[in-house]
């Protein structure tokens, strides 16, 4: 018996295994209101940029879900042309907000406030300091008198970029390869140094852009061998300086053509891996914004159509402003794995909490040394920031661990089979619907190509349309007299048995077993069509009854219920 593929390797289609509802996800704790000794730390490194002018628009160091995160990166320090050496960008504001930090650090001892220098605007002159031995030694020096000055607790060094690229009026020499190298490790030596003078270690990181020309610029491993990490900047691999709307950051790379170049996230992270940048050395980075653009009126929903203007938008005011206006649909690109929205002739790329849950998938299976995200402002109530470490945590905060179904919910969740109803919350009481299941027995199945759907009220564009043209093609569901499917419909304990009765079939597993119902006192409210479904089942151990005298089979299914008999399917036909 041959596994299917879903099961074997957790890609696209196991990450994406069911698609739910997500209610709004309420903000996230601050210092306040989380007691420093009773939040968990992070597993994973999860670092969250700041941006120092944040504070001038409402969004202050004690509004930062600090709970979440392990490294805040306070943006941008710059380079003094005159001297050479790393100075502060606005020092009034740049010390409250250290002051803000530090405090916000006492409730929370395990984050690390690291000082990010450089940026899109400020790396004008990087090449200038590594041009020389003496004046990488000076400015190294003044990274690590800085530090110690503010008590932070670690550099990262954005510069945007070595050799070529940047912002206009940016230095760069051919030289700039070795020299960034170079750099990294005369500020590693002065760290170093002041770490011992203070009695602390002293971090060094980095920011790398996404794609192949940034690491040939640098030396990747003996890069990766001076710094605690690399900050992949996974994002802006398309924006308003291309000639064609596309996604920001697609977690895959669409199979179609397309009038430009095409990449991924996840070949951005294979290509470092390829360079020898190890897995553990490499944080995710993500988006909290997204592009609209403007005059995006071509084919495929404004996709890779020519557009007129476009402008980044942060994701709380994608949420206010055009995932409630209705005269933006709402897509979602299978083999991108990432959403979008269409309407008023504008293209918005985004990423929403299932894609970013998807994207912290991809660092758990690479063994990666964690996730962050640019920039904290543009997701105040962290939403996607706490999808991601709920993703990596594996927990919800609704499934005690003494639950009967709390290993069942790990297993399907850590499969990809099912995703919770918010970042954290799993609703294991909750009613499964028609549209679910479908979905779940497409992935199982490895996605197969469907044709047409044949049902009125299976909307295109909906998660489940596809899974629904092809289990109805199969065979496996069936549509209502009146020539409906209910997608949303609850499932019953028969409509489950049944269907996973016809999917067993279709995939050549036995299906011979019969156990006798009679036992149960409300056997004779099991349907006709549900019998033999609802005999196997109870046989292979896949159901049982709600009580040792009762099968209840018209009771609705829920989650957890759910959870459970996934797990026994695996173990039975997929473990075995």
């Amino acid at each position: 018996m041959s596994f299917p593929k879903p099961f074997l390797r957790r890609t696209v289609f196991l990450c994406a295994a069911l698609l739910l509802l997500r209610p709004p996800v309420g903000a996230a704790p601050s210092a306040g209101e989380t007691s420093g000794d009773t939040y968990t730390v992070p597993e994973h490194t999860v670092v969250g940029y700041y941006a120092g002018w944040s504070a001038y628009q409402g969004y202050h160091p004690e509004d930062i879900p600090a709970h979440l995160l392990t490294h805040i990166n306070y943006a941008f320090a710059m380079i003094d042309p005159d001297t050479g050496t790393l100075v502060l960008d606005n020092p009034q504001q740049d010390e409250q907000n250290f002051s803000a930090l530090r405090t916000l650090r006492e409730a929370y001892p395990h984050l690390k406030l690291i000082l990010s220098t450089g940026g899109w605007d400020y790396s004008t002159h990087f090449s200038d300091v590594a041009a020389t031995a003496a004046g990488r030694t000076t400015f190294a020096r003044s990274c690590a008198e800085l530090l110690s000055a503010y008590d932070l607790d670690g550099i990262d060094l954005d510069w945007e970029y070595p050799v070529s690229g940047g912002t206009a009026g940016t230095v760069h020499r051919p030289q700039d390869r070795q020299n960034f190298t170079l750099l990294l490790r005369a500020i590693r030596q002065e760290l170093d140094r002041q770490g011992q003078r203070d009695g602390k270690e002293y971090q060094l990181t980095i920011a790398g852009a996404a794609g192949t020309w940034y690491l040939s610029n640098i030396q990747p491993t003996a890069v990766a061998e001076v710094v605690d990490h690399i900050f992949l900047m996974a994002y802006d691999i398309h924006g308003p300086w291309d000639s064609y709307a596309d996604f920001n950051a697609p977690l895959y790379t669409p199979s179609v053509s397309a009038p430009h170049h095409q990449s991924s996230v996840s070949d951005s992270v294979e290509a470092y891996l390829d360079s020898g940048v190890p897995a553990e050395k490499l944080v995710l980075g993500m988006p909290l914004y997204g592009y609209r653009y403007d005059g995006a009126t071509g084919g495929r929903n404004g996709l890779y159509s020519p557009f007129t203007s476009a402008r980044s938008v942060p994701y709380d005011t994608l949420v206010t402003t055009y995932l409630s206006d209705p005269a933006y649909r709402q897509f979602r690109h299978d083999e991108a794995q990432v959403p979008y929205l269409y309407g008023k002739n504008s293209f918005l790329t985004y990423d929403d909490p299932q894609s970013i849950a998807d994207k912290a998938t991809l660092a758990q299976d690479l063994g990666l040394q964690g996730v962050g995200f640019w920039e904290l402002s543009q997701d105040r109530g962290a939403v996607l920031i706490e999808s991601a470490v709920s993703r990596l945590s594996g927990t919800f905060t609704d499934v005690s661990a003494g639950a009967w179904y709390a290993e069942a919910v790990a297993f399907v969740h850590g499969q990809g089979w099912m995703t919770g109803t918010s970042s954290s919350l799993f609703s294991p009481h909750l009613s499964v619907n028609r549209g679910m299941i479908a979905t779940i027995l497409h992935r199982l199945a490895g996605a197969p190509v469907a044709g047409e759907n044949s049902f009125p009220d299976v909307a295109a564009g909906t998660y489940y349309e596809e899974a629904v043209a092809w289990a109805a093609e199969e065979g496996i569901v069936l549509g209502y007299d009146n020539g409906r499917f209910g997608p949303e419909d609850p499932v019953t304990r028969e409509q489950l048995a049944a269907l996973l009765y016809r999917y067993a079939q279709y995939q050549g597993y036995d299906t011979s077993g019969r156990a006798s119902l009679s036992g149960y006192q409300d056997a004779s409210q099991v349907s006709p069509y549900a019998r033999t479904a609802l005999a196997w089942t109870v046989k292979t151990g896949l159901l049982t009854g709600r009580s040792q005298t009762t099968l209840v089979p018209g009771g609705t299914a829920t989650r957890a219920e759910l959870a459970v008999i996934l797990e026994r399917f695996a173990e039975s036909f997929l473990l075995g």
